[in-house]
């Protein structure tokens, strides 16, 4: 196993390539709630993100597809922000919603639910609610970042100090972050 590192800059490149074209935003789109398998659109994409480390493939699928709803009807690449992690966005997500107790316990039960996924399947289903929130509220995710955690996850080993760092992110109470995100 190579770190996950090392495959950094196959995914940027692939996001940067598709986020400006329609056809292939609609092609991943396609394999949204599919396996890899079932979303033949989808391969040549994959593949170039994870060239032979095929243990990658899953979180190329998911990250990909994550990424093409996520940016539907959105300007070119405004969904894809460094420094975006998965927990910082779904926070600001609740605090936006949280006008009303209930629409942010709301987003918090969706975010444990992801974090309880013992599932690549799963998680995907808990993700693909949440990106299109985040979606619907106008909020990015760092696409890098979250193919660098899925494929950490996808090593039970690694998943819960995954899943730490997602929860670290939505239940800060730093002030810098909150800076941050007013900004």
């Amino acid at each position: 196993m190579t770190t996950t590192a090392s495959s950094t800059p196959s995914i940027e490149r692939v996001l940067s390539r598709v986020r400006a074209d329609p056809g292939a935003l609609a092609a991943l789109r396609r394999g949204v709630g599919r396996s890899l398998e079932e979303s033949p659109d989808s391969w040549p994409y994959v593949i170039d993100v994870v060239g032979t480390q095929r243990w990658r493939e899953p979180a190329a699928h998911l990250t990909l597809s994550l990424f093409a709803l996520h940016q539907q009807s959105q300007s070119q690449g405004a969904m894809n922000l460094q420094g975006w992690r998965l927990g910082r966005a779904c926070r600001v997500l609740g605090q936006r919603r949280g006008t009303s107790g209930a629409s942010e316990q709301g987003i918090e039960r969706r975010f444990r639910a992801a974090l309880a996924s013992e599932t690549p399947e799963a998680l995907g289903v808990h993700l693909r609610g949440l990106v299109t929130l985040l979606r619907g509220a106008g909020i990015p995710l760092d696409y890098t970042l979250l193919y660098r955690d899925l494929c950490a996850w996808l090593w039970s080993n690694r998943r819960d100090r995954v899943c730490l760092s997602w929860a670290r992110d939505y239940f800060s109470t730093s002030p810098e972050d909150n800076e941050q995100e007013e900004s």
